[in-house]
């Protein structure tokens, strides 16, 4: 139930705007590798620097806002100006990497559990998910069509993309948060 709510429920999280931080790749992990809180209250270094070029504006436009959801859940979200937001992940910590990996296969077996269900059954011609091997995503990556979202985890964090909509921007967004570690 918690990998449902965690991964699927969090769509409809609100999104806003605010502060830019920035941390080296090395201030992003504790010495067993593993992401720390501290990295997890600033999108583990993801700033407003590295939001602008997705975004297409110059820095001074962006705008980003963290919303902690838990104290081991925030959802980062990067706008232009005042628009709705362009660009939105979560991200999660777990306490270990193998609990990470626990959740992840939870996120696929609740996925092959939604996609065999209505309104999805027979519908997904690839599936309820796709495992996206290589590109620099991190330890694992997951696209599904059920809800539009790359998830992706590194050690103990996983992340997931649930803007901008097209699936090959999401995988640039991952691959740009997940060099940040």
């Amino acid at each position: 139930m918690r990998a449902t709510t965690l991964h699927m429920g969090r769509v409809g999280a609100t999104l806003a705007l605010a502060l830019a931080l920035t941390m080296t790749r090395a201030d992003a992990t504790d010495s067993k590798g593993l992401v720390t809180k501290a990295d997890l209250e600033d999108c583990v270094g993801f700033a407003v620097k590295d939001a602008a070029p997705l975004l297409g504006v110059p820095v001074p436009q962006v705008a980003r806002h963290i919303e902690r959801i838990s104290k081991t859940l925030v959802v980062c979200s990067y706008a232009a100006g005042r628009a709705a937001p362009g660009l939105a992940f979560s991200i999660e910590l777990e306490p270990s990497v193998p609990k990470a990996i626990e959740q992840m296969e939870q996120y696929r077996d609740s996925l092959s559990t939604t996609g065999d269900t209505a309104p999805w059954k027979g519908k997904l011609p690839k599936g309820a998910y796709s495992d996206i091997v290589g590109q620099g995503m991190g330890d694992e990556a997951v696209w599904t069509d059920i809800n539009g979202t790359l998830t992706v985890r590194k050690a103990n964090a996983t992340i997931q993309v649930t803007l901008p909509k097209l699936k090959a921007d999401q995988i640039k967004l991952a691959q740009a948060v997940v060099a940040k570690f």
